[in-house]
């Protein structure tokens, strides 16, 4: 209580300045984003249209596909089947789901904790396609059935098969589907009256029909293919509003939903056998924003982004709904906690201790080859090279164009693994911020992984 009486909150309209100059700047098709303070609605933006053809605008009530952001109601789901002395979650896998590959070697919390192994089945080449035309569950199976991607419980990897299969559970042991469980046991007692699933889009009033800009994310917006069920499922297929989220963020953390035991379960960091700690709980990320402690989840489907995020210490909550894949709601949820913060926004401006000043000449070159469109072969792994093609560059450049040339670009993390070392930078543009994420393979010095996205 003592960090939220010391951190002085300014007026609603900063906030309410920040939301709006943020989604101005996106130029996305709609969005919705809610502001709640001590359990108190401090500010509710709405943005765009919810179908572009039929020119109608985004309104409060506005349901959106909120993709990964589902995850948290899975693992409330698995708690409160625990809490019932229906499951454990350090039983294996094979004792509810003995057929599904690699079940005897991974534990149900392995799988919420993202530890698992079970390789993403949303990695899939043209999974777009498939998620429109096909039925999930046979290629589920099928995909998973490779090699583990590590031993479980050494690494941690982000798979939306731990949660697909998590929601296999759920409907395994509650004797009902995933869906009714969840309506039932979920969102009847958080009060969510407007949410629903994938499979309930056609006949929802007030839904935010994704967009997209064409399979290389250029051209005009248009709507996004749509997805069968059975794909997202219980790793991204709710559909809600931003009031509604805020409903189940409040009774989630009030004890409504699952006990205060689980609730710490759910929102403390996991371990790997190593015991090396993650930022990674049951379907939420544990981690800091411009020093403020936050736990959250982001979302994303092809068409639909989102972000829905608690800061316990500050007693607030953020929630941003997008229907366009060229969003950056992570962006708009640090502009409002730097609105209402000095310290955040301060804090965002100062680099963190412990740069590698050797490493830094190599990051700027490499931020300006993105920007520019004329990345170095050499500088890349084979992995890279693959990837960054110079059409994907170009196109890389064009999109950055309009940005201008950074104006400062600001250390803020390094992590250090057995064979790679992740750095973080925070460049800084006349009217845009973003994150530089750079992850360099210790035995070639080349780059094996790069991101230049919004904060967040």
């Amino acid at each position: 209580m003592l960090a939220f009486i010391l951190a002085a909150a300014t007026s609603s309209s900063a906030v309410g300045t920040a939301i709006t100059e943020h989604l101005r700047r996106q130029e996305i098709t709609g969005a919705a984003v809610a502001v709640y303070q001590d359990g108190k609605l401090l500010d509710l933006k709405t943005y765009g249209l919810r179908d572009v053809a039929k020119k109608l605008p985004v309104d409060a009530d506005t349901r959106f596909e909120i993709g990964s952001v589902t995850k948290q109601f899975t693992a409330a789901a698995i708690m409160q089947l625990q809490e019932q002395g229906k499951l454990s979650i350090d039983d294996p896998l094979a004792k509810y789901l003995p057929s599904f590959p690699h079940a005897k070697d991974v534990t149900l919390r392995q799988l919420l904790n993202q530890t698992s192994g079970l390789p993403d089945y949303t990695n899939q080449p043209d999974i777009a396609t498939l998620m429109s035309t096909t039925d999930a569950n046979a290629n589920v199976v099928a995909y998973v059935a490779k090699p583990l991607d590590f031993a479980p419980g050494t690494k941690w990897e982000y798979s939306n098969t731990n949660y697909w299969v998590l929601g296999k559970v759920v409907a395994a042991v509650s004797g009902t589907s995933y869906e009714g469980y969840v309506r039932e046991h979920i969102f009847k007692p958080a009060g969510m009256t407007h949410s629903g699933f994938v499979s309930d889009e056609a006949t929802t009033d007030d839904f935010a029909i994704p967009y997209w800009h064409g399979a290389k994310n250029n051209g005009p917006a248009e709507p996004a293919p749509p997805m069968l069920e059975s794909w997202p499922f219980a790793a991204g297929g709710i559909i809600s509003t931003v009031g509604d989220l805020a409903a189940w963020d409040m009774a989630l953390e009030s004890g409504k939903i699952v006990s205060h035991e689980s609730y710490v379960a759910m929102s403390s960091p996991g371990h790997l056998a190593d015991g090396k700690p993650t930022n990674y709980g049951f379907g939420l990320g544990i981690g800091k924003t411009d020093g403020h402690e936050r736990i959250g989840h982001g979302g994303g489907t092809p068409g639909s982004l989102a972000e829905n995020a608690t800061y316990p210490s500050d007693h607030l909550i953020v929630v941003v709904l997008e229907n366009d894949v060229q969003g950056e709601p992570n962006a708009v949820e640090a502009a409002v906690l730097e609105a209402l913060y000095p310290d955040a926004l301060a804090a965002s401006h100062q680099p963190a201790a412990g740069e590698d000043l050797a490493v830094r000449p190599k990051i700027l070159a490499l931020l300006s080859g993105v920007l520019t469109g004329r990345l170095a072969a050499n500088e890349l792994s084979p992995e890279m090279q693959k990837e960054l093609t110079p059409e994907r560059q170009k196109a890389a450049a064009e999109h950055f164009a309009s940005f201008g040339k950074p104006t400062a670009v600001i250390f803020k993390e390094r992590e250090d693994a057995p064979d790679r070392t992740l750095y973080l930078y925070r460049v800084e543009f006349a009217d845009e911020v973003r994150n530089f994420q750079v992850v360099i393979d210790k035995k070639t010095g080349r780059v094996d992984g790069m991101l230049l996205a919004p904060t967040g």
